[in-house]
């Protein structure tokens, strides 16, 4: 039985008109607004989507501010079932317009993946990426904007899409790296290969890849490469059909890097198209005017073949072989333009990023600019500030594992993450001998180690040696700290600070029941508990 009502919205009919759809109309009760409300995967709960809760995927989602992105106002779970309330955005799909007119014409096509790529761009450079773009999640609404959807799909959707699993209604634009499981099947460019199949099959009415199934879509693409879609479009222009095929490159590193580009492509090779009005112009460029795809030809020929017996007086910026130079001037700036950038170009927009003091700059400088170097140049002469890079960024991330999973109470993913995250529990109450101690042996343990993850925190433990080493006054015993820890938590109970004062006796009995000679004072730990609990 569907429901009426979840959270404070009131619930009426589907949005697309199916019954058994996960989007609905809603009207917020109190201040009597209408939203769309998206019923998610009740497994959410508790495998959260992107970050480490579902609240907190919510925030996440909140962030994405942008005119071309539908917004999420919030979300919650009502009696078990989490949703989403988002901007409610009336008008038809991409997919609506798309299976009404069989075929869409370039211009159109052009102008709405040039608004898909300014929201993208935002996107990508706040960390989202949204990789289940297809026609059914670009809106077109009546005020004539374009409005893309589905954001939180590649989270909601994660096990469901690889392989052959995957329905084929997304199936057939989703990146190949996707459908491996990959770690680059989160990366921006799988949406720019989601826009190549987009702007293939509204330019064609079909798919570039045709297939019926998972597994004759992934053998048809390792196959060959798509077929240019002017070989099925007379009237395409040069430069989109490049752009399409830069764009279906099934190899990541061959696509365009970024939205970004993309975009400036797009705008680049519309205005350079829109300077030249000649006939040899149009005929060359493939672009629609009051002449057919026959005439523009004929034109063409007619120019090229003028008698050469008469003298030509027409002024030179109207002659054929002025009219070939700009021509040649044209394509050879827009192939020039989608050309990815080279090893310094790459490196000069990577490095203020790398060199930034926010994690989130470190991210679109890997995401952006270093997989792509270190994928097109192997060899390149700034493998040593990429590494250091590098190894700044893994020991952040094994760190904020190691936090995460403490705080979560899930067990450690590694033996040296377990190591490391128990110093780093000795630090933190203050045993600054121990965690010391601990690291040291941890490194020891870990420093021939291969694994990445290993020298990450042995990286990790070795930052927190050196400060501890740095900073270390007077030493003292762990009796005596022990101790010290008792009579803290005596007085925060005194206090009345109960919370307080149980966490510091569980930290010593956590910490120490293990060591017999500080059983005595784990004993008096136990006992200040257990009379902490009676009161």
């Amino acid at each position: 039985m569907q429901r009426t009502r979840i959270g404070p919205f009131a619930l009426e009919e589907t949005l697309d008109g199916l019954a058994e759809s996960n989007v609905l109309r809603g009207i917020h009760v109190e201040r009597k607004v209408s939203m769309a409300i998206k019923l998610l995967p009740k497994s959410l709960i508790n495998r959260p989507m992107g970050g480490s809760t579902f609240p907190e995927d919510v925030k996440q989602l909140q962030r994405l501010i942008h005119p071309g992105i539908a917004r999420c106002y919030g979300g919650a779970v009502d009696q078990g079932q989490p949703y989403l309330a988002l901007e409610l955005v009336e008008g038809e799909s991409l997919w609506d317009q798309l299976d009404r007119r069989g075929r869409l014409p370039w211009e159109m096509i052009a102008d709405i993946v040039d608004s898909v790529c300014e929201a993208l761009q935002h996107a990508h450079r706040e960390g989202f990426v949204h990789g289940r773009l297809t026609p059914r999640r670009i809106l077109l609404p009546e005020s004539g904007e374009t409005k893309l959807v589905g954001f939180d799909c590649a989270w909601a959707d994660r096990d469901d899409l690889l392989g052959l699993r995957s329905p084929m209604e997304v199936a057939h634009y989703v990146a190949p790296e996707v459908f491996r499981g990959k770690q680059s099947g989160t990366l921006p460019t799988t949406d720019l290969f989601s826009l190549g199949v987009i702007l293939f099959q509204c330019l064609s009415g079909e798919y570039p890849w045709p297939a019926d199934t998972p597994a004759q879509l992934v053998e048809a693409r390792r196959a060959a490469p798509a077929e240019r879609v002017s070989a099925k479009v007379l009237d395409c222009p040069v430069w989109l059909d490049v752009l399409i095929s830069k764009l279906l490159a099934v190899k990541r590193s061959d696509r365009l890097p970024s939205a970004e580009e993309t975009h400036r492509a797009i705008v680049d090779a519309k205005q350079k198209v829109a300077s030249g009005m000649g006939a040899a112009q149009h005929g060359w460029s493939g672009r629609q005017g009051t002449l057919t795809v026959d005439k523009e030809r004929s034109e063409l020929h007619r120019i090229r073949r003028r008698k050469t017996s008469r003298p030509d007086t027409s002024p030179f910026y109207e002659r054929a072989w002025f009219l070939a130079l700009c021509l040649a001037a044209l394509l050879g700036l827009g192939i020039w333009a989608m050309l990815p950038p080279g090893e310094d170009a790459l490196f000069a927009k990577a490095q203020p990023l790398m060199e930034s003091e926010n994690v989130l700059d470190w991210q679109q400088a890997e995401d952006r600019y270093l997989l792509s170097l270190k994928e097109r140049f192997p060899d390149t002469k700034y493998a040593d500030q990429i590494e250091e890079f590098d190894r700044r960024f893994a020991m952040h991330r094994a760190e904020k594992r190691m936090k995460s999973n403490e705080r979560l109470g899930r067990p450690p993913q590694s033996e040296s993450e377990r190591q490391y995250g128990e110093a780093w529990r000795y630090e933190q109450i203050g045993d600054r001998m121990t965690a010391w101690q601990k690291y040291d042996a941890m490194i020891n343990l870990f420093s021939k180690s291969e694994d990445q993850d290993d020298q990450a925190y042995v990286e990790l433990a070795q930052r927190q040696a050196r400060r501890i080493r740095l900073e270390q006054g007077p030493g003292e015993d762990q009796s005596t700290f022990v101790q010290a820890q008792l009579v803290r938590a005596q007085a925060l109970a005194s206090d009345g600070q109960l919370v307080q004062a149980r966490r510091v006796l569980d930290s010593v009995i956590s910490l120490y029941s293990g060591n017999q000679e500080l059983g005595p004072l784990v004993e008096r730990a136990r006992q200040q508990l257990r009379e902490l609990d009676g009161n």
